[in-house]
């Protein structure tokens, strides 16, 4: 997710409850997933901004986080932003995860979604519409995430995931849901290592091909779905 418990930027732990009713973001890896790149050995989540504070519920539950772009530290120079998309788990700012995410590539509506947030974001008129749009960009990908993975259609009031505190919010990410519905795009999936202390998942853009070479994991197979059995 790119979840927070209730937030000021200074929050020290960023996201959350485990709702183990909403375990949408593992069916979304499942359906999305290509192939591991390894280990990242370093990820630090330095801040989440642009973004503000919202109110979301999920499979029912209501919860107060931030939503917004994370900005990284990582061991890979092209990786520096990412959004969440699990809502079960947590990451704390400041604190470095050692060997705690592994890269996948990966293609699906995300990607297309991603595509998107250059352009949707230098499209603000201000800080104000900025944060509205950074927040509304995680909600569009939180719906993606939990309910159009879950195959349910895109609507903010109903299903796994549900948003509706802010009409300028749930405008914009309506559009969004709008401007992806049937694309799908490759990008990059940092699945937290799974055990006593299992780390958010996140997800980031494929760089450009020229930045792609400069990974220090390989990309073999990014743009080739895996055969599913």
């Amino acid at each position: 997710m790119a979840h927070t418990k209730r937030f000021g930027l200074s929050t020290v732990a960023l996201t959350v409850a485990l709702w183990s009713s909403a375990l949408a973001n593992n069916t979304l890896f499942s359906n999305d997933a290509i192939a591991s790149q390894g280990l990242v050995s370093s990820l630090t989540l330095d801040s989440v901004a642009p973004g503000q504070n919202v109110n979301i519920s999920v499979s029912g539950n209501p919860q107060a986080t931030t939503a917004g772009q994370f900005n990284l530290t990582t061991s890979i120079s092209n990786i520096t932003e990412a959004f969440c998309v699990d809502l079960q788990n947590f990451i704390f700012l400041n604190s470095p995860y050692i060997n705690k995410y592994e890269l996948y590539t990966a293609r699906g509506r995300v990607g297309a979604l991603l595509n998107l947030k250059a352009s949707f974001f230098a499209s603000a008129s201000g800080a104000t519409d900025l944060n509205d749009r950074a927040a509304a960009f995680q909600i569009a990908l939180w719906e993606i995430a939990y309910d159009h993975a879950a195959g349910n259609s895109d609507d903010l009031n109903a299903g796994i995931f549900q948003y509706n505190q802010n009409a300028t919010i749930v405008n914009y990410a309506n559009g969004l849901l709008s401007a992806t519905s049937g694309q799908s795009a490759p990008y990059f999936y940092l699945r937290g290592n799974y055990g006593d202390d299992p780390a958010q998942d996140l997800v980031t853009l494929v760089p450009e091909p020229t930045s792609l070479m400069a990974l220090a994991v390989g990309a073999v197979g990014l743009f080739v779905r895996r055969r599913r059995t």
